[in-house]
């Protein structure tokens, strides 16, 4: 069942010639949308880009819901749609196979992952298939072209990690923990602390990856291919790995919380035969970093180069883009993203043409929470690097 769209307004900046028939693709913008007659705020959680050039984003409603919204080249809005309202808890990962776009949610009556497909050119949202059984979904993302992780926290179990077939039947799933009350100590978490779930894999997907809360706190779990733990990394009750990115040659980049301290460390040589502490990550402090919101990494490409993109949110509440050698490590550039309403940022990656897309939350007037969406011309990122 598709629901209508809202008709949204948006602020459109762009930096381009005056003239309309020069734009180019490759041009920047910075758009701003809103549903001022909802009163409703927004969460955004991931955007993908799609053969025309545009922008599919994942949002999250205050009241729980699932929105779409689709933004062409320019930056203008294209389409939305409203999920029903059963379907609540969208989880912060796009996958594409063929024409169709895929994420999870919940429903409402007992949080049942629930598989939604999004058709771009039909211009509708859908719930697809449920996985009876596996509630509160956290993590989905690709392992291959054809297969795909589910991370889920059941009731009375804790961590639950999933491989999904093509076609989306279920092939495994393997629980880690045994915890009575697993709901009610995860929502006790979130009260005080921002628990970031992500699910990956490293060497082929031979060694498989979750970040989750489990019985000794937020843990990144290791895996073999079948799902079955190797080592980990333990973060705690207050300390905590916000992202992990591998390079594919045994380092990774890391973002966590320790003590208080927002680190980072863009080489880190993974060890997935053991566990350890998230005090051994080394790395070094981020002053400017605000430790309550978000940080993300993109892998880009310019030309031969290729770069590892650390975006975070700083505590002047602009969101602050550092540009590495994805080879060294080494801090190559800086770029600075933001005004007077503060950003959060979500997600950064990388477009065809070679330019980036930033997606952030917008605070406005201190109250009203909106997507934000700014794109960086692959001029711009010569220019810059």
């Amino acid at each position: 069942m598709r629901v209508s769209g809202y008709i949204l307004l948006f602020i459109i900046c762009f930096s381009c010639q005056t003239e309309v028939d020069s734009f180019l693709p490759t041009e920047k913008f910075n758009s701003i949308f809103e549903d001022p007659s909802e009163g409703v705020d927004y969460q955004p959680l991931d955007l993908i880009e799609t053969p025309d050039g545009g922008l599919l984003v994942l949002a999250e409603l205050n009241n729980r819901n699932a929105f779409i919204l689709k933004i062409t080249a320019r930056g203008d809005l294209q389409w939305s749609t409203l999920l029903p309202s059963q379907i609540v808890d969208p989880v912060a990962s796009f996958i594409q196979q063929q024409d169709s776009y895929y994420f999870m949610a919940a429903t409402s009556n007992d949080r049942t992952a629930t598989l939604i497909e999004v058709n771009d050119i039909e211009q509708t949202a859908e719930p697809l298939r449920s996985y009876t059984g596996y509630r509160r979904p956290l993590a989905f993302g690709n392992l291959s072209p054809d297969t795909y992780l589910l991370l889920t926290q059941n009731d009375t179990i804790g961590a639950v990690l999933s491989k999904i077939q093509d076609g989306f039947a279920m092939e495994w799933a393997r629980r880690y923990d045994d915890i009575s009350n697993a709901n009610q100590l995860l929502d006790n978490y979130l009260i005080n602390n921002q628990a970031d779930f992500f699910i990956g894999s490293i060497n082929n997907n031979n060694t498989l990856y979750f970040n989750a809360l489990r019985e000794e706190g937020m843990t990144l779990t290791f895996t073999d291919s079948e799902g079955i733990e190797t080592g980990s990394i333990i973060g705690g009750q207050s300390n905590a790995l916000n992202t992990l990115i591998p390079f594919g040659n045994g380092n990774a980049a890391v973002h966590y919380i320790f003590n208080g301290e927002a680190y980072f460390n863009s080489i880190f040589r993974i060890e997935s035969n053991r566990t350890i502490g998230i005090d051994d990550l080394g790395g070094a402090v981020i002053p400017d970093r605000s430790r309550l919101n978000s940080a993300t990494f993109s892998r880009i490409t310019l030309g031969v180069a290729d770069y590892i993109v650390n975006a975070y949110s700083s505590i002047d509440g602009r969101v602050k883009l550092n540009f590495h050698d994805s080879n060294s490590g080494q801090l190559v550039a800086i770029k600075n993203i933001g005004g007077l309403d503060p950003l959060e940022v979500i997600k950064v990656i990388s477009t065809a043409d070679e330019g980036i897309v930033v997606l952030s939350k917008i605070t406005i007037a201190g109250a009203k929470d909106r997507i934000n969406v700014t794109k960086l011309a692959r001029e711009e990122l010569i220019n810059i690097l």
